[in-house]
């Protein structure tokens, strides 16, 4: 409304050295001058809120690199993500030799830390800032980078060795290549959910707790292909896949939150 008085004000001022008959449409009354929207300001209010560019990069440079394998590599997604699914597309992919030494692999490596890292984020986020109170949005991200680059590289060593020690590599690059799977499965669904995190004005719980749902469904997924195959293909003892359990995936989760909550 402030817009249009303003616009009409200039136009009446620039036309009034013109002669105009006097049943002019400009002559006659406005149809808004006699209405209940009154103009609160004499000029237009302009937002002043801050943009926010660093999640724009995040997200265009998940999107290119997704762009660029689906051209690439069209049948790339879809066999990633029926491999999550299906114990045979999965062996199929295996021996396709899907592993951090190909292009296509490192590059979704790269997608799942910035989408799951974003995750991590928002969810400290929607929780107050519980973990690096003291600092700011990007130091955050950057840091949740960082922890989830040595947990995962410390994650391939130490399972790496094991199997080497063992002597069971056979079973540990099959682990490998499934921790690969589902973790490249899961950038893919979650991508959508941290765009709404972040542009939608809707509340983040819509989108946060599927997300942390989903990611945790995917978990579960995870650890159940692999107890099936170390069990039912390679024949490991129950005690050993009990000790697998805890002194791998529990004890070091449990241990990572222990240490931030209590230094950070």
């Amino acid at each position: 409304m402030a817009a249009y008085l303003l616009s009409h004000s200039i136009i009446s001022k620039s036309i009034t050295a013109v002669n105009l008959p006097a049943d002019s449409l400009f002559n006659q009354e406005s149809l808004f001058a006699d209405n209940l929207l009154k103009p609160t300001h004499e000029y237009p209010i302009f937002s002043n809120s801050t943009i926010i560019i660093w999640p724009l990069i995040v997200f265009l440079i998940v999107l290119i690199i997704y762009v660029s394998a689906s051209v690439s590599s069209p049948k790339k997604f879809f066999d990633l993500l029926s491999s999550s699914f299906s114990l045979q597309a999965s062996k199929q992919l295996f021996r396709e030799d899907y592993k951090l030494n190909k292009r296509t692999p490192i590059f979704f490596t790269i997608n799942f830390i910035f989408v799951l890292t974003f995750l991590v984020f928002k969810t400290n986020e929607y929780f107050n800032n519980a973990l690096f109170l003291d600092y700011g949005a990007v130091i955050q991200y950057l840091f949740f980078v960082i922890i989830l680059v040595i947990a995962y590289s410390t994650k391939f060593l130490v399972i790496s060795f094991f199997s080497y020690f063992l002597k069971i590599e056979d079973l540990g690059r099959e682990y490998l290549f499934n921790v690969l799977v589902f973790c490249h499965s899961l950038s893919f669904i979650l991508f959508p959910f941290v765009i709404f995190l972040q542009f939608s004005k809707v509340p983040s719980r819509y989108f946060l707790y599927p997300a942390l749902i989903i990611s945790g469904g995917f978990y579960l997924l995870r650890l159940i292909r692999t107890l099936y195959i170390a069990y039912a293909e390679q024949n490991i003892r129950i005690i050993h896949i009990f000790i697998y359990l805890c002194a791998l995936e529990i004890l070091p989760l449990l241990i990572l939150v222990k240490f931030l909550f209590l230094n950070f």
